[in-house]
């Protein structure tokens, strides 16, 4: 298999779009509540839904459920504010005390869970060693890939920084007489969220990068956590302090943090839009990352969890607006959604 690889390669989507309506009897609800229903209905998907201040607004199949793929990130990253919130976790120490194997390396043992958790620890994206087969145990692949870069300088993205953090959190369970799989579900379980099947390696271990399989009701849940978080409410056993200073923009990246792409920059001058999907595999500098948004003309509020092929959580905390999407489409555009949605 060629090196060079890109990581939508080994994901297998289809590039097919649905249409959806909203469900009878919603619409006037949903206008009222500032959504186009035509254009929701327009825009399509397997399934979506509507929230405001937690509660249905409109949507169709509410239950369906698909590999939510790198939206599992920002599950990774509740673990991690869970975790800090009791004490065993501290995101800005250094981590060669739990590594041993990375004590022998003066740059690697620098290395922090906040950088794994916004992905600029200074691994490459890891797709071949990480996905490609029958991963007999990733956290041991993850921890052995080399620095391609120094410690927090700079954003890469990929199944490298999730998978040791998953690994770093493995061992620290252990020491509690736990393991991951059942921190994540216990974490699960208070957010009200399930997710019958998980992708993992021989081991048994849960993916942290793209394991999940949630429905949009679940998706719903977890973007009404994530809002609640932002609006400085503790939720779910989680504490919004940790999550607000965890979420906090850093120089490598201030767009992308706990898994989030957050359209922070749109307020800047200079500002411009991307489309996330169009952007991960390409290695940019922090001066590209300090002015990029999901859309120049949109609220600067606006927040996206996302997963390959148009699958999304878009929350808008001020609003405590939550629209989740899960569908198969080939050039997804976010802003384009968003404008079309939101009246």
């Amino acid at each position: 298999m060629n090196a060079t690889m890109k990581r939508r390669q080994w994901l297998t989507l289809a590039t097919r779009t649905g249409c959806v309506a909203l469900l009878s009897g919603c619409a006037s609800r949903v206008a009222r509540n500032g959504i186009d229903p035509a254009a929701a209905e327009r825009l399509g998907g397997d399934g979506y839904g509507i929230w405001q201040g937690g509660r249905w607004v409109g949507g169709r199949d509410p239950g369906r459920r698909m590999p939510s793929l790198s939206m599992t990130k920002t599950l990774a990253a509740l673990a991690v504010v869970r975790a800090t919130g009791e004490g065993w976790i501290e995101p800005d120490r250094p981590l060669g005390e739990t590594l041993p194997e990375w004590r022998v390396d003066p740059a690697k043992r620098r290395i922090t869970v906040r950088m794994l958790v916004n992905q600029t620890a200074g691994f490459p994206s890891g797709v071949e060693a990480l996905y490609r087969g029958a991963i007999a145990d990733k956290g041991k692949a993850a921890i052995a890939l080399p620095l391609v870069d120094p410690p927090g300088e700079r954003f890469r993205y990929g199944p490298a920084s999730s998978e040791i953090l998953g690994e770093v959190l493995r061992r620290k369970l252990c020491e509690r007489g736990s393991s991951t799989e059942n921190f994540l579900r216990g974490l699960m379980r208070e957010v009200g969220v399930s997710s019958p099947d998980w992708r993992k390696d021989l081991l048994g271990n849960f993916y942290l990068s793209t394991g999940a399989q949630f429905s949009v009701r679940d998706l719903g849940k977890l973007g009404g956590v994530i809002a609640r978080l932002i609006n400085g409410s503790n939720t779910a056993g989680l504490r919004a302090d940790v999550f607000r200073n965890l979420a906090a923009p850093r120089a490598a990246n201030p767009m992308v943090a706990t898994g989030i792409w957050w359209n922070r920059n749109a307020a800047k001058s200079g500002a411009f839009a991307i489309e996330p999907e169009r952007h991960l595999d390409a290695v940019q500098p922090p001066s590209f990352w300090s002015h990029a948004c999901l859309g120049t003309d949109l609220d600067p509020g606006w927040l996206a969890m996302v997963g390959s092929g148009g699958k999304r959580v878009y929350v808008l905390p001020p609003r405590d607006l939550v629209v989740a999407r899960l569908g198969r489409s080939d050039g997804w555009n976010d802003a384009a959604f968003l404008r079309a949605v939101t009246a």
